[in-house]
């Protein structure tokens, strides 16, 4: 599914910016696909099962003031399995590929059918349990390395690859948001250099787009990066969640345009015939032929200081000019005029 993209392939990553609400999500969903997203994914928990309830918190508590992470979690857990299945349903109706990443392994037969891919957040990169369960279904996975050690990443690419073909490894920085200094975007340099061969690479990012618009992705794409994960909301002046450093509709749409574009000129798929093609007329004039550098007469021996390099480039190449040398002229001819072949007893 990822291993051959011809174009970027983005992942609007809507979360539980829908609050408890369906129609939200599904709002969320014909947003991500109106913008041009790929994929729109959401995620699938229970507080009961993913935070202790004096988990503290590890995100910017201005912007959202919950202290454990318990209490957040329990705030947007109301999604059932019949919720996830309507918006699979919708995303399917409307050509959208459906996620939701799961954060424990009783959710996994139920919600692993509805996605073509499964993701995996960077805080379960040392969850044994679940990147076992998760191998199981052989469904190709996408991991985002957040705060992760190579040793970390060795171990859960072992793991999934007892039982999957197709792992797509996400560069991810665990600071919501991240300021740009900390993009750390030359850490998709190792991970290519280290896991390139194996895995594709791509990018999660979470620098708000107040802060650096989306600079960050497109330089991420210059990079070789073609899959990536940006969060998503239908309102980003909501307080509160992942609001606060999230794409809207309009940011995504952008976001998209930009990399469309660079796809179109990065074209990884070009052939020598693509570029020289491209550049016909270039060839054509801009490149030089011979000229005659003064009036020659008839039976005259040409010389080296007879000749001039001049464009367009339609006439005898100029790397010819050594074969002409010593040749005698059979004809009158004018400086600035075009050397031809038949000027010259051969």
């Amino acid at each position: 599914m990822f291993n051959n993209l011809h174009k970027s392939y983005l992942i609007a990553e809507a979360g539980v910016n829908h609050e408890g609400d369906l129609n939200t999500a599904l709002k969320q969903i014909t947003m991500a696909k109106l913008a041009g997203a790929s994929a729109i994914k959401f995620q699938a928990y229970k507080a009961e099962k993913l935070a202790a309830r004096d988990s503290p918190s590890y995100w910017d508590r201005t912007k959202e003031p919950t202290e454990t992470q318990h209490e957040l979690f329990k705030k947007y857990d109301s999604f059932e399995s019949e919720d996830y299945k309507i918006l699979a349903k919708h995303c399917n109706k409307i050509g959208i590929d459906f996620s939701s990443t799961p954060f424990d392994t009783d959710c996994l037969p139920w919600l692993m059918p509805l996605m073509p891919f499964v993701k995996i957040a960077s805080a379960d990169l040392t969850n044994d349990i679940l990147l076992e369960a998760v191998a199981e279904y052989k469904k190709p996975v996408i991991l985002s390395l957040g705060a992760s050690k190579t040793s970390e990443i060795d171990r859960a690419v072992d793991i999934l690859s007892c039982g999957i073909d197709e792992i797509v490894l996400l560069h991810c920085v665990l600071n919501y948001p991240t300021l740009p200094d900390n993009a750390f975007l030359q850490r998709i340099t190792f991970l290519k250099n280290h896991y390139g061969d194996r895995f594709t690479i791509g990018y999660s990012d979470h620098v708000a787009p107040a802060t650096a618009g989306d600079d960050q992705v497109i330089l991420s794409r210059g990079m070789g990066i073609k899959v990536f994960e940006k969060h998503f909301t239908h309102d980003k002046k909501l307080k509160g969640n992942d609001h606060y450093h999230a794409m809207d509709e309009s940011d995504l749409r952008k976001l998209i345009q930009r990399l469309d574009l660079a796809d179109r000129m990065i074209n990884e798929n070009y052939t020598e015939s693509d570029f020289l093609s491209a550049q016909s007329q270039a060839i054509k004039n801009a490149r030089r032929s011979l000229y005659y550098a003064r009036n020659i007469s008839s039976g005259c021996i040409l010389k080296k200081e007879d000749l001039i390099p001049k464009r367009p480039g339609d006439g005898l190449p100029v790397s010819n000019y050594k074969s002409l040398l010593g040749k005698k002229i059979v004809i009158d001819v004018k400086a600035d005029d075009q050397v031809n072949l038949d000027h010259f007893q051969i």
